[in-house]
């Protein structure tokens, strides 16, 4: 038996010609190799139409291995088998079974216990939250997940299920109702200021909150968890390839489930031999499913692209062509991606407008884009209808070599339970040497290396005589209120201090400077960016930004020219060795991270520290807000960003609100646009689409 290798259950004319030595090898593999003989049966179940006459075999394979969703006819069942479902059916989502390693994690969740679980990509994490949610015990559910993307997707797959009976709130502006399922990222879970106590919290991918992975958002990450947690309520916690927790279970009060249960298969091929770039186009050129294409930066990616066109690689298809021809028409005419659409591929990372983004990723889990090259941005939870899985890069970025815990987790996109059940992993480097990913929580272990900007969030009495050591000057100066430092998540108390400081000791100048209302005047604005970067960026580059004049210029220019067609000519105008394409993606990559994101939080921490100041001192205040929201909207109505994370084009929110105006809330944009016939409003037939895939998905 040993001479059975696990590729030979994947290899159908082995199967047809050693049907019978084929299901005694699965179960001797299911007695004596558990996941072994899961992973051989996942590979013969791909080819079940060989096994015709051996569909009790099959079945009762399905129930050893406790592959209970993979379960056939009910009808055909004996009542051991229907007894088994039944125990693995969940309350009040009578199409869903789940699998044992589910059921074990389910019935934990059902008993009232804290859960932690390390799981594979395809071993149905989503689907325990959606089941809790389902079994009707709370009525007010936070779930908080990494990017905004992941906001729209868990937005859409909950409403199809939940939406009559939960409102489903995914903006702090947002009316709530009796029962709300809030989906949130952790900064938006932090603007809200009043919120129905939660009864239960899951937290996805919650390996961020460990600090060893280098992201800037791990402490508004934690942040959100103490929170959440010392509100009381119950907590599921989720993600993949975690080793350990480093904090005592009894602090937590949880239970930790570790498995490597997967639903799928996955094949992995390592070449290491030749150069990557060759052997990525041969790869392409034999395989015949859609295929993920891992890349370290977007840049990798483009050239990547380009090496596929020049060699030939091409999948064109009708669908994708569409995209193409309208991203022309809306973005520039010479937009790389529009190119690389007409062929079937496209490229997919962080800067992207977040509805070009979503759109490329439907087009390609409908097959209507090939190979699909992508960031790690892509590999944060979003799903995909990947066979095959390329990892070309062996780095995150241009520094940071990839991990074991990245690399595994990229890995888990090859497949997809009953649509792929064979992954396939093109590896062309290396595999990163084993490690043990451990996650730490440093809102409860507060290790000596705890920024000050998380150890302000947590309550006295849960502080270490350390931590209240560290913060011991801030608590005893009268410069700046605790409350204000608090306010600004994320945001340094001691730089946040150093420009109170700074304001008071110069107050008649920054008055006059700073004391302003609606829309700052360019010296304004400038002081404004010095103040952002000298003190609450700490004077360090950050996103592209080197320096004062740097973010004050790219300010300026977006303010001014606020179209992206006119800031495209104002970067070529600025870089004149740019193409357009070039030009296109350095506006986007701006837009995205400092329009929408930085500059806004950046503003509203200053913004609160100059009416603290000002007030302290008998002077009026300025009133950032207005600017900032309107910088934050891109100086487009509410509805456009709204519903551009609702997949929705600001350019097709654009034509509907000219000829029906949505509303200046949320919620009254989302009800207006649902009652609206887009088919009235001279929208291209891609446009049209596009409105419906975001109206039937509310």
């Amino acid at each position: 038996m040993s001479s059975i290798t696990p590729e030979m259950f994947s290899d159908r004319d082995w199967i047809e010609k050693n049907r019978f030595k084929a299901l005694s090898e699965v179960s001797w593999l299911l007695a004596e190799k558990e996941n072994a003989g899961r992973d051989a049966l996942i590979r013969l179940l791909e080819h079940l139409d060989l096994l015709d006459e051996c569909k009790s075999v099959i079945e009762a394979l399905v129930q050893r291995a406790g592959l209970f969703p993979y379960q056939g006819e009910r009808s055909t069942l004996s009542t051991s088998e229907l007894l088994n479902l039944e125990f693995h059916s969940v309350q009040g989502m009578d199409d869903i079974v789940l699998h044992s390693a589910q059921g074990q994690v389910y019935r934990a969740l059902v008993d009232g216990a804290n859960v932690i679980l390390s799981a594979p990509t395809s071993f149905g994490k989503s689907l325990l939250m959606d089941a809790m949610i389902a079994s009707r015990r709370y009525n007010n559910i936070v779930v908080i997940v990494p990017t905004i993307a992941l906001i729209d997707e868990t937005r859409r797959r909950l409403a199809k299920r939940f939406s009559k009976e939960f409102k489903i709130v995914t903006h702090p502006s947002q009316h709530t109702e009796e029962k709300n399922i809030f989906v949130l990222t952790q900064e938006r879970f932090l603007e809200f200021e009043e919120m129905p106590l939660p009864e239960f919290f899951v937290l996805d991918e919650f390996y961020k909150l460990s600090p060893n992975r280098g992201d800037d958002r791990t402490f508004v990450l934690n942040e959100a968890f103490y929170k959440l947690f010392t509100s009381g309520a119950k907590f599921f916690l989720i993600g993949p390839n975690i080793q350990d927790i480093t904090i005592d279970e009894k602090a937590l009060k949880f239970r930790f489930f570790k498995t490597d249960f997967a639903t799928v298969a996955t094949e992995v091929r390592l070449i290491t031999e030749g150069d990557e770039t060759e052997n990525a186009i041969a790869i392409c050129k034999e395989v015949s499913d859609p295929t993920l294409i891992y890349c370290k930066s977007p840049k990798s990616a483009y050239t990547l692209a380009q090496a596929l066109l020049d060699a030939g690689i091409s999948a064109p298809s009708e669908t994708a062509s569409q995209f193409a021809d309208w991203l022309r028409s809306n973005y520039h005419p010479k937009w790389f991606l529009a190119d690389l659409l007409d062929a079937g591929i496209a490229v997919h990372h962080g800067s992207l407008p977040r509805s070009v983004a979503y759109h490329l990723l439907r087009k390609f889990n409908e097959r209507g884009v090939k190979f699909l090259l992508c960031t790690s941005t892509i590999i944060e939870g979003v799903n995909t209808s990947a066979k095959n899985v390329i990892i070309y890069d062996k780095k995150i970025g241009n520094q940071k070599p990839i991990d074991l815990f990245t690399f595994n987790n990229i890995k888990g996109r090859a497949g997809r339970m009953k649509q792929h059940f064979v992954g396939h992993v093109f590896v062309l480097n290396h595999e990163p040497q084993p490690e043990l990913p451990l996650v730490d929580v440093p809102a409860f272990t507060q290790p000596d290396d705890a920024p000050e900007s998380l150890l302000i969030q947590i309550e006295q009495k849960d502080l270490s005589e350390h931590s209240l050591e560290k913060l011991k000057y801030l608590y005893g100066q009268d410069i700046l209120p605790m409350e204000v430092m608090r306010s600004n998540s994320g945001m340094d108390p001691g730089q946040q201090l150093n420009l109170a400081s700074e304001i008071t000791s110069n107050i008649a100048k920054y008055h006059a400077e700073l004391c302003w209302s609606g829309f700052p005047s360019l010296q304004q604005l400038h002081t404004v960016c010095s103040l952002i970067f000298d003190y609450l960026m700490g004077g360090k580059g950050k996103d592209g930004i080197g320096n004062t004049n740097h973010l004050y210029m790219k300010m300026k220019t977006l303010v001014q020219k606020k179209t992206v067609s006119a800031l495209v000519a104002a970067e070529l105008a600025y870089n004149k060795n740019a193409t357009p394409s070039e030009a296109l993606e350095t506006v986007l990559k701006f837009v995205r991270q400092w329009g929408e994101f930085h500059f806004p939080r950046y503003l509203t921490s200053l913004d609160k520290i100059q009416k603290s100041v000002f007030e302290r001192a008998g002077k009026k205040p300025g009133d950032y807000s207005v600017f900032g929201s309107s910088v934050k909207r891109l100086f487009m109505p509410l509805s456009a960003t709204v519903l551009e994370e609702y997949g929705l084009p600001f350019q097709v929110t654009l034509q509907i609100e000219k000829a029906n105006p949505l509303g200046d809330e949320v919620d009254e944009i989302l009800k207006s646009l649902h009652e609206i016939d887009i088919t009235t409003i001279g929208l291209e037939p891609i446009e049209v689409e596009m409105a419906a895939d975001t109206i039937n998905n509310l």
